[in-house]
């Protein structure tokens, strides 16, 4: 698909059932982002395949599929503009950095930009510590989140980077996409990444109000730590299976899970 003039399009991953709260919120800010600025939003879970053009600067992408990887992967293949920002329906921009943030990007040469995620209960707090962010990209990989990453489009598909359509909201592995698109971009085709330091979003921090389920996100890490080098890996399993934490599960149950999720990988890769 050819380049627009565009210089970032925000990828806004949502369902049916939560597409007129994205549409009204989009539409009371859409006046204030930079000209250059889209949204693109994929709707998952339609009744049937569509595209809307409900703005000049909002396109919406009506889809039977489901899973967050699926959406992310059809906003890259549908994205015009320079730059591709991942978000999700539920988060906020901060429209005061945007202009800065679009500035950045038009001399920035980098494949691909982590910016900061704020706190949506405190804005001078952050969505996580970012001060942790200072490590080789060998083990940051581990820490990214899709809504700190703004990726080079060009880059994406001349190199057929994808999320893992395994992995994500959606699916039997409901995380760790994020981490292996990172691993995929910086890693394995070696591309160069840079660091936005500014929030430009928020994103809530009350762990109380999501839904995860332990056992299938450690699974999720099995899988992804089978698909990554040996050197690193093994460092990082040991460190999930024994460090101390409060979710609930034994330190002989985060091994059995993450074994299970490579074995999954295993299977997988024997059937195609």
């Amino acid at each position: 698909m050819p380049y627009s003039s565009l210089s970032l399009t925000v990828a806004i991953s949502t369902v049916k059932s939560s597409l007129p709260f994205v549409l009204k919120y989009l539409y009371e800010i859409v006046e204030f982002t930079p000209g250059d600025f889209e949204f693109l939003v994929v709707s998952q879970f339609e009744s049937k395949n569509s595209v809307n053009v409900n703005h000049k600067s909002i396109k919406v992408i009506h889809t039977t599929e489901k899973g967050l990887s699926k959406s992310r992967n059809l906003a890259i293949k549908s994205c015009t503009s320079k730059w591709i920002w991942f978000q999700d329906g539920d988060v906020h921009l901060l429209l005061d950095h945007l202009p800065a943030l679009v500035k950045f990007l038009a001399t920035n040469n980098d494949n691909l930009v982590l910016a900061k995620v704020a706190s949506s209960e405190n804005p001078r707090e952050f969505f996580k510590d970012y001060s942790r962010y200072n490590v080789p990209p060998r083990f940051l990989v581990y820490r990214v989140s899709s809504i700190e990453m703004i990726a080079k489009r060009s880059f994406l598909t001349e190199n057929e980077i994808f999320f893992d359509e395994n992995l994500g909201l959606g699916t039997s592995l409901p995380s760790c996409e994020e981490n292996l698109f990172f691993y995929d971009v910086v890693i394995r085709n070696r591309g160069s990444f840079g660091i936005f330091d500014h929030p430009i979003c928020s994103h809530t921090t009350n762990i109380e109000s999501r839904d995860i389920n332990y056992e299938k996100r450690y699974m999720a890490r099995g899988y992804l730590l089978a698909k990554m080098p040996r050197f690193s890996t093994l460092v990082v399993f040991s460190w999930w299976a024994i460090r101390k934490t409060k979710e609930g599960l034994s330190r002989y149950s985060r091994i059995s899970l993450m074994l299970k999720g490579v074995s999954l990988l295993q299977k997988k890769a024997s059937n195609e």
